[in-house]
Formats: structure tokens, sequence, C-alpha cells
């Protein structure tokens, strides 16, 4: 009933948008035409044809381009204001900051004073990376290193943050999230936060827009931990961590606990947990029907029984995902000078040279092994 008034109201919006657009249009379309039959630069009735056709043309255009801008103003407006605030953003004591010292080496501290940052080139003060700019370089004490300040990227903090348990990485973090087709408005609920690799690239995705996460951590002491932790990553607003064993006690919030009520169901559900066909029944009560349902098990022990409880408890259009990648490197073509084989020579004549081209490839890595699996379903 909601959406239907919705789209209701916005059609209507639309309709009167172009009621007051066209009066205006259409009087300065007739005036221009008077003006001109009246100056003689329409001779023929193929030049008032075309010019009609062009000021109907235009006047489209118009409207369409201002129907466009009342709609998107605002939600670009914003998405300004976030990145102005983000870049032009100056450290300060207490922040969490992300220190790039070198591709293979990506670290993070909390800036205190009197502090130090120690590596293997130098220390660095936190003083000295206080009122600074992302991109800035920091010099250590005697000025001959640096590393380099960086925006929060959620790629770089699954590098740099602290490992309380073991963490999923990008490339299945990428398919859950289009799994479960989140956007900024979506409602997720989360089981088996771990170290919250996953809640910090969901909640990248919600920031800006009406969505939320609510994950589920059943070791008290983890929960602590990552509710401090996404309040130093800005994300206090945007993910609710609650210490629960969702086994037993299952998804359900009270109003207290939920930002708003209608959050009470969700519009998807990421499960990573040893046993998730446990938690099936309650994942029912609360995922909105035609809603994805994901879960990521190492074992295929585990993704049989989870797929025989999903059907049994009605889930539809089950799958099962493995994603396995590695790093490439290129190829490129080079001209060398070799020398001709097989020809006669004097002696003491030099030796013939020729020119030939030679691929040089680069192979970054091996294939990573095994991760986990991934279970697709959806609720009915």
């Amino acid at each position: 009933m909601d959406a239907t008034n919705n789209i209701s109201s916005s059609t209507i919006s639309v309709v009167s948008e172009k009621s007051e657009l066209e009066p205006q249009v259409n009087l300065i379309d007739e005036t221009q035409n008077l003006d001109n039959l009246t100056s003689g630069k329409l001779k023929t009735n193929e030049d008032i044809s075309n010019t009609l056709k062009t000021n109907l043309l235009s006047s489209e255009n118009i409207k369409r381009n201002n129907l466009t801008a009342s709609k998107l103003s605002e939600e670009e407006t914003h998405i300004a204001s976030l990145a102005s605030k983000n870049h032009n953003k100056k450290t300060n004591f207490g922040d969490l900051v992300i220190l790039y010292e070198s591709r293979d080496s990506i670290k993070f501290v909390i800036l205190e004073k009197g502090k130090f940052h120690a590596n293997h080139i130098g220390h660095y003060k936190h003083e000295d990376m206080v009122n600074k700019s992302f991109g800035e370089r920091i010099y250590n004490v005697k000025k001959d290193k640096y590393f380099v300040i960086v925006l929060f990227m959620s790629n770089l903090w699954e590098r740099c943050m602290t490992r309380m348990t073991q963490i999923l990485f990008t490339p299945d973090i990428s398919l859950i999230i289009s799994l479960l087709n989140i956007n900024k408005n979506s409602i997720i609920y989360e089981s088996g936060t771990g170290s919250g690799c996953l809640s910090t690239n969901i909640s990248q995705v919600l920031m800006g827009g009406r969505g939320h996460l609510y994950t589920f951590e059943f070791n008290k002491e983890r929960a602590e931990k990552l509710n401090c932790t996404f309040k130093l990553l800005g994300f206090e607003k945007t993910v609710t961590c609650t210490n629960r064993d969702v086994v037993e006690n299952g998804f359900e919030l009270s109003a207290e606990a939920l930002v708003q009520e209608s959050h009470k169901n969700c519009d998807g559900i990421f499960i990573d947990l040893p046993t998730p066909w446990l938690v099936l029944k309650h994942v029912k009560k609360v995922l909105k029907s035609g809603s994805p349902f994901v879960s990521f098990s190492p074992c295929i022990e585990q993704v049989d029984q989870t797929m025989h409880f999903l059907r049994k408890e009605g889930f539809v259009n089950g799958k099962m995902f493995e994603v396995r990648y590695r790093a490439m490197g290129y190829s490129r073509t080079l001209k060398v000078q070799v020398p001709k084989l097989g020809v006669k020579r004097k002696p003491g004549e030099a030796v013939p040279f020729e020119e030939k081209e030679i691929n040089v490839k680069m192979n970054k890595g091996d294939m990573r092994g095994h991760t986990g699996f991934l279970i697709y379903a959806t609720n009915i």
C-alpha cells in the first residue's frame, strides 16, 4: 500500500512540473515563430515546419533536464558534501589513521599524545601526524624516510586490521555483497562478525543512505571491541553489533535495539557459522520474502547439510559458489639483437646479428587455494 502511494505521488509531481513548464515554452515558441514570420525569415512551409520541430525538441530537452536536476540535486549535493568532508578533514588526536609504508607494509595507528610509531625504517612521532591531510608524507625523526597517510578504504583495512579470528578476503566479500544485492538503503543482518572485515565493507556500501547493518557476535569481548572499532572508523550510525548467540536466541531485536521499527525485517542475511542450518528457522522469521540468504562454509559437508535444510525450510534457487583467483602479470614485446646461427663466416669475420621480437611475460603468483564455499538461496 505504501509503495503504491509513493509511486502515485511521484507521478503526480512529475505531471504538475510538466504542466507548469509547457505553457511557458509554448508561449515562447509561438512568439518566436510570429517574429520570424513577420520578419520574413521563414519563406516556405518547410522552413516553418523545421523551426517548429527544433523548438519542440528544445522544449522537451529543457523539461527533461529540469526534472533530472530536481531529482538528483539532493543526492549529488549529499555525495559532494561527504567527499569534501573526508578529503578536507585534518587528522587529530584520537583518530584512527592508515599508514601506507609500502605495497607490502600497511599499518594503522590511533593517534595519542607522546606516542611513537616504530617500524623497520625509523621512529615517527604521533604529534607529526596530527593536523595533516590525507596523502601527506610523514617523515621519521632523521627526516630520511617517510610513509603516507591514506584515506580509509576497506581493502586496505583488510590488510592492516587486528585479526581476532580468521577473516574473509576481498574476492569472497565482493561476491557476497553482489549476491545480497546490497545498496545504500538495504537492511542487512549478519551473524558471525569475527574481526569485522565483512562488516566494514558492507558499512561502506551503506554510507550516505538509509540502510543499516545489524551484526551478531556471540563472544562478548569481541563484540565490545568491534563496537569501539566501528566508532573509530565512523560507522557507528551505520552498523550495530549485538552480543548474542543466534543459534539459541535468533535474530529478533527489541524496539530499543532497532534504529527504526521497519528494520525488524531485513533485505538480506549473511551467516558465517559452523552450523548454518541450525539458524534457518530463525532466518525465516526476519528475512523478507524474495530476499537472499548467503552463507560461508569451508567444508563440503557443511554445504550438503545446509542445502538439505534450505530445501526443507522452503528456500528456492539454491546455488553454491567457490571463488578462486590469482594475480596475473603482463606481457610485452621487446626487440633484441641476436646472432645469426648457421651462417658461414671467413676467419676473422664478425658475427652477424639480426633483430628479433621476443615476448616477455610476468606472472605475479600462483592461484590461491580454497577459502570456502558460498551458499546462496532465496526466501519465499
